[in-house]
């Protein structure tokens, strides 16, 4: 089952001349060469669970406020605002420097926008999607990227659910692709492997 997600964001949607672009509330990671973005509301953990990915070797692209332009090829692509590049705010520690904790391989200027994890409270009488059955998108600047939902309660570690829906997304990518080289190959008349 697909569903398409267009959620309004309260940001601003900007038009120069030939760029479209927006500016987001949110962290931008990159996941083993995917880039993730995660949403949700402030004081929900964003952060600190980009922090602890950071920590494990992902990278970070923005804290907080992320740019977001579209390509002319049709890409997402994200970075932090200059005056918030490489800073990361964590609540009671306060604004850090990523590069002089983690080292300079723990960033990147600026990556493609692969996915959308929006984290939000959990909510016992709302019926979340417990066997990933369903593929939903979100909306962005007119361009449908993959879209998890995590409800974050008392328990668990959301930043890793945040990797393993950045990895099974990348797996679901990797599938369809071989799928339709097999297609192409089977057409072609070559063996498809």
């Amino acid at each position: 089952m697909v569903n398409m997600i267009t959620l309004t964001m309260p940001e601003k949607n900007h038009n120069n001349s030939d760029r479209c672009f927006t500016t987001v509330h949110g962290v931008l990671l990159d996941i083993h060469g995917f880039g993730v973005l995660i949403i949700g509301p402030s004081g929900i953990g964003k952060s600190v669970n980009a922090a602890e990915l950071i920590s494990r070797g992902h990278k970070l692209v923005s804290d907080d406020v992320v740019e977001v332009v579209k390509t002319d090829s049709g890409l997402l692509v994200g970075k932090a605002p200059d005056n918030i590049k490489n800073l990361m705010e964590i609540r009671g520690v306060g604004i850090i420097n990523v590069v002089e904790i983690f080292g300079g391989g723990s960033v990147r200027d600026q990556r493609e926008i692969d996915m959308i994890i929006e984290l939000l409270w959990w909510d016992s009488g709302t019926g979340y999607d417990r066997l990933g059955t369903k593929e939903d998108y979100y909306n962005m600047l007119g361009v449908n990227l993959p879209y998890k939902l995590i409800p974050v309660g008392r328990e668990g570690n959301t930043s890793t659910i945040i990797e393993i829906a950045a990895r099974n997304q990348m797996a679901r990518i990797s599938k369809e692709s071989e799928n339709i080289e097999n297609i192409h190959g089977s057409k072609s008349g070559t063996k498809a492997k």
